[in-house]
């Protein structure tokens, strides 16, 4: 796993050597904004180790909150989710039913693409308050979800999830909260939860990292210092919330990690404008 690591990192830098996406604003950000976002990404990292969700649910509301652009949320979250869900996946490996999630991956390509034409239409403020409202309707359903008889998933719903899952992904890097729904809905066992949950992102967020690369809305080299500080500190964090995971009651940590998304999405709504 470590040279996956590295390979994933070089081909990132390299990335950011051709990037279009100034990050230059990070210079104007103060020190307490800055802490407060280490904060943010080591709590947001701890709690989706324990749960096997809602890294992206709870980071991406407290971080625009916190005056970070949408446009630089967006691949940090996905990269950052990326990296932490590889060595779920590989552990949890025979918990997985690959050729749905495959098909769920693959779905979410056209998602992606439409959520990178809808960049180009829709004003950076109607997408944090749509951001915003994503959060507070999918902690919501997913609580809602988790506490109702198992249902079967629908011919087509695999398929769907993927591409709303998509379509959330390259907009607000919450392309989660598809999956999470259908997985939630159906009562699917916490080990399998997180296994394919982990390799949906894995597929997914390379997906969406290659195609904002085309488009040149990676950040800019700037953002590397601060990015692989964030990095380390979330994959310790993460680490730590996978193997707490078996050992502390899941569903707390699960219920804790919905109210802090929802506090967060309720405070984007108000704050949008901002």
């Amino acid at each position: 796993m470590p040279q996956t690591y590295f390979l994933f990192a070089r081909f990132y830098i390299l990335n950011l050597s051709t990037s279009m996406l100034d990050a230059s604003f990070l210079a104007d950000q103060g020190y307490l904004s800055l802490t407060l976002a280490l904060v943010v990404i080591s709590g947001a990292a701890l709690l989706g180790g324990i749960s096997g969700f809602g890294f992206a649910l709870i980071s991406t509301p407290f971080m625009l909150l916190l005056g970070f652009p949408l446009a630089f949320i967006v691949p940090i979250n996905l990269t950052l989710a990326l990296l932490m869900r590889l060595n779920v996946a590989y552990r949890l490996r025979e918990h997985i039913r690959y050729q749905r999630v495959v098909v769920m991956a693959g779905a979410s390509i056209p998602g992606i693409l439409l959520g990178l034409f809808i960049l180009n239409l829709v004003s950076t403020a109607t997408i944090k308050l749509v951001a915003g409202l994503v959060v507070i309707g999918a902690t919501l359903l997913i609580w809602y979800n988790s506490r109702r008889r198992p249902i079967k998933a629908w011919p087509g719903a695999v398929a769907l999830a993927g591409c709303l899952g998509g379509l959330l992904g390259s907009t607000t890097s919450l392309n989660g909260v598809p999956p999470v729904l259908l997985l939630a809905s159906e009562q699917t066992a916490p080990r399998r939860f997180q296994a394919e949950l982990a390799l949906f992102f894995i597929l997914t967020n390379i997906a969406t990292l290659a195609l904002l690369t085309w488009r040149g809305l990676i950040p800019s080299a700037s953002a590397l210092p601060l990015v692989s500080l964030w990095l380390i500190v979330a994959l310790i964090a993460n680490y730590i919330g996978t193997n707490l995971g078996g050992r502390l009651p899941t569903s707390t940590f699960r219920n804790l990690a919905l109210v802090l998304a929802l506090m967060a999405g309720v405070m984007s709504v108000l704050t949008f404008q901002n």
